[in-house]
């Protein structure tokens, strides 16, 4: 009786340990138009999101699910970290929003990095909504949503630039 016990134990257990690796999550997220020298001689936050309206730049993301659900749908996080001068102005995340796989465009709207930086061009009243002189990072992350068991593999994508 306790072999028989013991088996259905190993059984159970392989089960679900092949269950468990059998979701798998692959993909990447990138911005293009932005080079590792970008640099501007003045920036108004209205014209960088024209510029991503326009195809100027432009953030792609793409995945491949197997194994999630039905239809391998997965709700993302979107989380965008703001940086000036090394400093952190901004982390916020949106949460739970239904990507399918494949290839596709996420709008600038997708993460929070153009009210983050709208909010820094308008402390100073003398620069009139551009942004001030300094160094940009802007850390976009798709992380698989907390509520779904799904590890992932997704680096974050980075833009920099500076204004001088």
């Amino acid at each position: 009786m306790k072999t028989q016990t013991i088996k259905v134990f190993l059984i159970g257990a392989m089960l679900s340990t092949t269950l468990s690796f059998s979701q798998s999550l692959e993909g990447r997220l990138g911005v293009e138009g932005f080079s590792r020298t970008t640099s501007f001689k003045e920036l108004a936050t209205v014209d960088l999101f024209k510029a991503f309206k326009q195809g100027s730049y432009s953030i792609k993301f793409n995945f491949r699910a197997d194994g999630i659900n039905d239809r391998n749908i997965v709700l993302f996080d979107m989380k965008t970290t703001v940086k000036y001068n090394g400093k952190t102005i901004s982390q916020t995340t949106r949460g739970g929003w239904p990507w399918l796989p494949g290839d596709m465009f996420v709008p600038a709207e997708g993460f929070d990095f153009i009210p983050a930086l709208e909010k820094l061009s308008t402390q100073d009243t003398s620069t009139e909504g551009f942004l001030p002189k300094g160094n940009y990072e802007i850390i976009l992350e798709t992380v698989p949503s907390p509520k779904q068991s799904v590890k992932s593999g997704i680096a974050p994508a980075t833009i920099k630039f500076s204004v001088q």
